[in-house]
């Protein structure tokens, strides 16, 4: 019988339960399982024997799951992990009640920092070019440094699969097409694999077109995208033991912002759109698994990075008909960085160590405004005025991560980090006003140094039940651009700020986890406690907001994740979190914070096909920040997919290509997400906040190779 890896590792110490390349399912017995080295962790433990909570989305799941909001919909199954929309083609995520727009969490590609756009990183990767995705939840700054205080997320992209010493040819195949009713949409990949002579080659090509997607209270206008990307992978292998590895990738995006808080009212009042946002990237890198005697392996990278975005912002007075349309050029940052990590095994010691550092330049944002008149005549027009200063941000830290195998039951994790963070601000722009330069006062440059660490330990007390804890500190020091920001898209004006200081955080956490023969679980609660916490806060008696370090904070939750196998055909995965967090300062809850989730799976797999329902409910918010948010309403959605083995039904020649259909929110439901942002200024209308996607009819073809 034919079982396919389609488990996402739901388990805090994350056993690899299927065999991504072989499609077996193994036992789920600790001693006989095969265990993934994640490589998020920067170290060869296996994630078993750490006690950070871990969660792998494999390469199985990520095929098998449709749609149009890329990767974030994939991290929404994770407890602790909400998606945010912010438009048409995808948003952000909140990681244990924190925006990743806010630069508390890493988003790394291979290993190394995705730094550059927070709003926007998400939107630009396409999950058909990722082999899995590591998620560490929870402080992981004595790995990461700076902003690794939620946790981390590792995107591990695909290579080709190919004996390198074989005669060198390239292959032209298809990796994957979809469609989706609810915003017709269109796309796939293609790609180009093989190699031979020492190299491995896989160079890919995709594309996505969307229109406005329906909710079940009308259409979300201007929530439309296209995007446009070309990626490679390309390795060397001159012996054995070591190979290096040139990557890249080129993405332009069109995406329009149908609501939330930069783009409420939304249509026809207001229309927020970015087109086009351009990014290109370009990673060199080697690998050697007989190093020496100062590391049993090692590897190295160096990477350069570039983002231009154009962002056009109509305003339309419904009185009148006049209208202004603004466009802000952001050219920038251009980002520099890379790592070094050695790794060694001292007797009972499992040893890593190395560094990293990225280096971002910043040029001030750009903006020019048109005027019409209600017959769509231009009355006037302005010229191109800087918005903010120019800036850089070079951050390098040194870190050692020991696991010690103290006996058979006992592993001790520990984890020592040092940073230092160093912040130019550029010359006054010649639009500057008198209370931006006051603001200033003379600083152009700032220090920051932090030492972060952490303590954790797994106690295997049976073969089955392992007891974990972990005691973690992070920080996030302020950006550049957080300094020197003026606005936020013309919707809140606010006053730079030079002076602030790094945010920190100590976090504790305590588990169980359960492995069975079928079945696995884990269950982990933790609390952090926020120190200087960066809060934007009006002044002026309203007029303007300024990021300020006024709070302390404090955040709780609970997060439940496993699976069950029942028998050969029948499964079932499930994980529910709920998350508390207060403003300590101001006694009062922290903004966004989603209450309760929870979800579960039903499958049932075939000799040629199989099927899956997903239930997800979310409760409602209630326990709000009274001037940032409105109540939501709680929801269920039902997904319903399935799909056929083409081998199976049409021969050997299709081995590999699965064709898969399903309905998303079955039953039509009017969803609200409780992590949505908006503008409560304004009316509430159905894109402030935006409301889910209704009902979709989904088909996607991918082939495995």
């Amino acid at each position: 019988m034919k079982v396919p890896n389609s488990s996402r590792l739901c388990l805090g110490a994350a056993l690899f339960l299927n065999n991504a390349v072989a499609g077996e399912t193994l036992a789920a017995e600790p001693d006989k399982e095969e265990q993934l080295i994640v490589q998020a962790t920067r170290s060869s433990t296996s994630a078993e024997n750490s006690p950070r909570t871990v969660t792998i989305i494999s390469s199985q799941q990520i095929a098998e799951r449709p749609g149009y909001a890329g990767i974030q919909s994939l991290l929404s199954e994770i407890p602790g992990i909400q998606f945010v929309r912010s438009g048409g083609l995808g948003g952000q995520i909140m990681m244990r009640g924190f925006n990743s727009n806010e630069g508390r969490m890493v988003l790394a590609i291979d290993g190394d920092r995705y730094e550059g756009r927070n709003t926007l990183q998400f939107n630009m990767l396409d999950p058909s070019a990722i082999e899995r995705i590591e998620v560490i939840r929870g402080p992981a700054s004595a790995l990461y440094g700076s902003d690794a205080m939620t946790g981390v997320i590792n995107i591990v992209t695909r290579r080709a699969k190919i004996d390198a010493d074989q005669p060198f040819s390239l292959t032209p195949t298809l990796r994957a097409a979809q469609w989706n009713s609810v915003n017709n949409l269109y796309g796939g990949r293609a790609e180009l694999l093989g190699g031979g002579n020492g190299f491995d080659v896989m160079i890919g090509s995709s594309y996505q077109h969307a229109d406005d997607y329906d909710t079940p209270e009308g259409k979300a206008h201007n929530s439309d995208s296209q995007s446009k990307a070309v990626d490679f992978n390309i390795g060397y292998r001159p012996g054995e033991l070591s190979r290096w590895e040139l990557s890249g990738r080129f993405v332009d995006v069109d995406t329009g912002r149908a609501g939330g808080l930069g783009a409420a009212p939304g249509y026809p009042n207001r229309l927020v759109s970015e087109s086009p946002i351009i990014e290109r990237y370009l990673r060199l890198g080697y690998e050697d698994k007989q190093a020496g005697w100062l590391a049993d392996q090692w590897e190295s990278t160096l990477y350069r990075r570039d983002f231009r975005t154009d962002i056009y912002q109509m305003n339309r007075n419904p009185r009148t008909q006049t209208s202004t349309v603004q466009q802000i050029q952001v050219s920038s940052p251009v980002v520099w960085g890379g790592h070094l990590t050695a790794q060694k095994q001292l007797a009972a010691h499992a040893v890593s160590y190395g560094g990293d550092f990225w280096y971002s330049d910043t040029k001030g944002r750009k903006t020019h405004t048109k005027a019409y008149n209600a017959a769509g005549n231009k009355v006037s027009q302005t010229s191109w005025v800087p918005m903010e200063r120019d800036t850089s941000t070079t951050n390098v830290g040194l870190f050692a991560n020991d696991n010690w195998a103290m006996s058979n039951s006992v592993n001790l994790n520990s984890a020592l980090r040092g940073d230092a963070v160093l912040v130019d601000i550029g010359d006054p722009t010649r639009m500057e006003q008198q209370i931006q330069k006051d603001a200033f006062g003379g600083n152009t440059s700032q220090k920051h140094y932090a030492l972060t660490g952490s303590l954790g330990a797994v106690w295997k007390m049976t073969p089955e039940w392992h007891l974990v804890g972990n005691l973690s500190r992070g920080f996030h020091a302020p950006s550049a651009q957080s300094m020197v920001l003026t606005s936020v898209a013309g919707t809140v004006n606010t006053l730079p700020n030079p002076e602030l200081k790094p945010e920190t955080n100590i976090t504790a956490e305590v588990g169980m986890r359960w492995y069975g023969k079928q079945n696995t679980i884990s269950l982990t609660g933790w609390q952090s406690e926020y120190d200087d916490l960066i809060t934007l806060v009006p002044i002026n008696n309203g007029a303007l907001r300024q990021r300020q370090n006024i709070a302390s904070a404090t955040l709780r939750g609970l997060e439940l994740e496993g699976q069950a196998r029942f028998n050969d055909t029948w499964s079932s995965r499930y994980s529910l979190a709920t998350l508390w967090g207060a403003n300590d300062t101001a006694n009062q809850p922290l903004p966004a914070i989603s209450p309760l989730t929870a979800s579960v799976s039903l499958r049932y797999d075939h000799s040629d096909w199989y099927s899956e329902a997903v239930v997800t409910a979310v409760q409602g918010r209630k326990r709000i920040a009274k001037q940032e948010e409105r109540e939501t309403a709680g929801f269920a959605n039902v997904n319903f997919y399935a799909g056929a083995y083409l081998d199976a039904w049409f021969g050997d020649k299709f081995t590999g290509w699965t064709l898969m259909g399903g309905v998303e929110n079955l039953l039509d439901a009017t969803q609200t997400l409780p992590t949505a942002t908006e503008n409560i200024r304004l009316p509430q209308t159905y894109t402030n906040p935006l409301i889910e996607p209704g009902r979709a009819f989904v088909l996607k073809l991918t082939v495995d190779y």
